[in-house]
């Protein structure tokens, strides 16, 4: 978000970024950008944004969702979040601009009006470092489902202590019960020993991404765009070693993205790229470039605007 505001204010808008619960005095604006459901966590949200309506009944609320608006791991498990949210949006339905980051999401919201706007990245904050690698290959993210485990697992199996896994604790904790079903006692104790805490600042995450031989992603939202995460590596000059997806061509990321496609392409690909340093370096320098001309949040800013109008 603190990228859109900067590249709302870069194209000469007035900008406030604020907590729509604590704007006490809500005033005149043309759009209200929120994030996934954003400000719709309480009443006295819903109350502010309807006093903003009133101020300028054709405001546009667009609400941008870079995540599963299923909210499956969202919110504390509140579920009503979304029928609340729905329910608004049906009252609001001339304001409403919603808008996916994948297209698999955009009858989520029937009779709602829609949008795609694929995944962009604070290019300032998510940077190259220009550190030594230290990690031969590292996961950032819940190691949690079915598709997530059997392939860390594989890791394990065939790259025992090269893997490095940062999470919250209670999600790596969780996840252990679940890979008991791909590994036996002693690989458990392997995995146990992959964990390495979790990441508190965009700056963190950053540094460990350009430190790393490399990056493993793993999508699970979405049928065939890219998330967050792959972003955040391209730009923090990373080499990133992704599960197969689509959207990798239409976004213009072939030459930068390295897509294994089963398990045997995953051992072969892990085998090849951490001996090949140079091969590494050459597309991470491409990664880094790519990113910032093509997917930087400030630059882009103005074109969610025109995506929705």
């Amino acid at each position: 978000m603190k990228g859109f505001k900067t590249g709302f204010e870069a194209l000469g808008h007035d900008v406030s970024f604020v907590d729509v619960r604590e704007l006490n005095a809500p005033k005149y604006f043309d759009y209200v950008l929120s994030y996934d459901y954003g400000y719709m966590v309480n009443e006295s949200a819903f109350s502010i944004t309807k006093k903003i309506l009133s101020i300028n009944p054709k405001a546009s609320l667009i609400h941008y969702f870079a995540d599963n608006p299923s909210l499956n791991y969202a919110h504390s498990g509140q579920f009503y979040l979304k029928e609340k949210f729905y329910e608004f949006c049906r009252q609001y339905k001339n304001n409403i601009k919603l808008v996916f980051w994948d297209k698999k999401f955009l009858n989520d919201f029937k009779d709602l009006k829609s949008f795609y706007f694929p995944i962009c990245v604070e290019c300032d904050i998510y940077k190259d470092y220009n550190l030594e690698e230290k990690y031969d290959i590292t996961f950032l993210g819940r190691p949690l489902g079915d598709k997530r485990q059997k392939i860390i697992s594989v890791i394990i199996k065939n790259f025992p202590n090269k893997l490095k896994i940062f999470s919250y604790q209670k999600h790596f904790e969780n996840s252990i019960d679940g890979m008991k079903r791909f590994l036996n006692e002693s690989e458990i104790e392997t995995y146990k020993n992959c964990y390495c805490g979790f990441v508190q600042s965009q700056e963190e995450l950053s540094k460990i991404y350009n430190s790393s031989k490399i990056n493993l992603n793993i999508n699970l939202q979405g049928d065939n765009s890219l998330n967050y995460r792959t972003f955040e590596v391209l730009a923090s000059k990373g080499f990133l070693l992704c599960d197969k997806r689509s959207d990798i061509k239409s976004l213009g990321l072939e030459s930068i993205v390295v897509q294994f496609e089963n398990e045997e392409d995953l051992i072969n690909k892990i085998s090849h790229y951490l001996s090949c340093k140079n091969e590494r370096n050459q597309i991470r320098a491409r990664a880094r470039k790519l990113v910032c001309e093509h997917y930087d949040i400030s630059a882009r800013a103005g074109e969610i605007l025109n995506t929705v109008e």
